[in-house]
């Protein structure tokens, strides 16, 4: 089949991301990929590899990474309830997310170029994740910066978005790049509104309340994706 002028590269670039199996499937592909994407991924990879061979050959801990992540998160959470009485430290705050944030996102890489990669590892960094998130929504939450309601349902929703991978995954569909918002993505979103929030009261409020709306998207995305694979078999 010819394409007309343009057409190949607009196949190309095509949102649905169509292949030749059930209906169901090529309608849930719609929009999956996260908002980093898999080439944001690749680049992040590259420019952090030199660093990452560093430190495996260096015998940097994986682990010891993980902890930092969370030893940033705590440090960011401290600097979110501290923040209403000395304004500026919403940016600290929001750098030691951004610095909890990297030190997650290598340690896997870590692990995999010194060839430490064990199950126990990867369900301790899925805990620690789980308990930095919760320690910075919560310090935002106590700090004034959103309302209990908004805390309590950005919160629920995160944890919702990781289940639903961690689910699926439990019972063999592969998630990798499932959802338009990642952990990754909200790390950024939270570190950008924090920047803001020095200028512009209530951004955290706004854009929280934005989040929850992805976050419940993102649900919605994973339980059809999820769907769609187990009736296939797959």
């Amino acid at each position: 089949m010819r394409f007309g002028f343009g057409g190949r590269q607009l196949a190309r670039l095509s949102l649905l991301n169509y292949k030749k199996v059930s209906p169901s499937i090529s309608v849930v592909r719609l929009g999956n990929a996260s908002l980093l994407g898999r080439r944001g991924r690749e680049l992040f990879e590259v420019a952090t590899n030199r660093l990452v061979g560093y430190m495996a050959r260096q015998g940097v801990s994986p682990t010891a990474l993980s902890l930092l992540g969370l030893l940033f998160a705590i440090l960011s959470a401290g600097l979110y309830i501290a923040a209403p009485g000395i304004r500026e430290l919403v940016i600290l705050a929001a750098v030691a997310l951004l610095v909890s944030g990297f030190f997650d996102a290598i340690d896997g890489a870590v692990a995999r170029a010194s060839g430490k990669v064990t199950a126990f590892g990867a369900f301790t960094d899925s805990v620690l994740d789980r308990i930095e998130d919760g320690a910075v929504i919560v310090a935002m939450t106590l700090a004034g910066f959103m309302d209990l309601l908004l805390g309590m349902l950005l919160l629920l929703s995160s944890y919702l978005v990781s289940y639903a991978r961690a689910r699926a995954e439990g019972l063999g569909v592969e998630m990798k790049g499932i959802g338009l918002f990642e952990r990754a993505e909200r790390i950024l979103v939270l570190f950008v509104a924090s920047i803001l929030e020095y200028f512009l009261p209530h951004t955290i409020t706004f854009v929280s309340a934005a989040l929850i709306a992805v976050n419940a998207f993102v649900v919605a995305q994973r339980v059809l994706y999820v769907r769609s694979r187990l009736r296939e078999g797959r």
